[in-house]
């Protein structure tokens, strides 16, 4: 049952994301970064309702420029930013030359990096302050890799330190799974790890949010105040919603603790 299950499941996400990648494609020569995140919005919860994933929690209620952080579960998270308001995502820059896909990224107004060039690191890094700068509310996952957790890897502090200089907001808001299959560690096949998720019969996915922007010119307390919060609001989660199945995927990063 869960073969068939999974098997719908995931023709189901290769024909969402064909429809989205295609529609947003065609209208990246014709419309603005709105019409194209309205229809990002839009597909995201029809591939959540297809992978059979249920969300709970809380949304902010408003943002502005500044930068919205998140602990970094899977490539579904971004899936989960609990807002609908425009915001730029950053992705790798060898999608951008792919067919369609590269074309649907523009339209949405990715910033791109190759996070194994310092150089482009540090050009990424330079977007974001000029994007943040003209308005624009950036999307990051500031452990710069993805795992099971429940808690968080260490964190990459450099746009902590960009914050802290330019007195820029961070939107705190936390992602946890009730099944451990949804960590994407190091190592593990893209195709396998979609099916896991796609044959489980249901997921609950539970986001979140600090209701109140952070900034700080000390870039030191603006890292400890971040971890903190993180901290105790995956404890609360984790414990609320514990998570079956962890060590479902290999990763020696799981004997970090918190």
């Amino acid at each position: 049952m869960k073969s068939i299950l999974g098997f719908i499941r995931v023709c189901g996400v290769f024909s969402v994301i064909l429809i989205g990648v295609l529609s947003l494609a065609f209208l990246y020569p014709f419309a603005g970064r709105r019409v194209a995140h309205r229809l990002f919005i839009a597909l995201r919860w029809v591939l959540l309702w297809v992978v059979g994933v249920k969300v709970s929690g809380p949304r902010f209620d408003n943002i502005g420029p500044g930068i919205l952080m998140a602990n970094h579960r899977s490539y579904l998270d971004v899936l989960f930013v609990p807002t609908s308001a425009l915001f730029t995502i950053v992705g790798k820059a060898e999608v951008k030359s792919w067919p369609l896909i590269g074309w649907a990224a523009r339209a949405l107004g990715v910033l791109w990096v190759k996070r194994e060039s310092k150089e482009s690191r540090t050009k990424t890094r330079e977007g974001i302050i000029e994007a943040i700068k003209g308005g624009q509310t950036v999307v990051l996952f500031p452990e710069g890799t993805s795992w099971e957790g429940p808690q968080m890897l260490p964190l990459k502090p450099g746009m902590f330190y960009e914050s802290a200089k330019h007195g820029f907001n961070i939107y705190q808001w936390s992602l946890h799974f009730d099944s451990a299959k949804t960590g994407f560690p190091i190592g593990i096949n893209f195709l396998s790890h979609l099916w896991a998720v796609c044959s489980e019969p249901k997921i609950n996915a539970y986001v979140d949010v600090r209701p109140v922007p952070i900034s700080n010119p000390d870039g030191e307390a603006l890292i400890a105040d971040a971890q903190e919060w993180w901290k105790n609001s995956l404890a609360g989660l984790n414990e609320a919603y514990p998570a079956r199945d962890s060590g479902y995927w290999p990763d020696e990063r799981l004997t970090i603790q918190a």
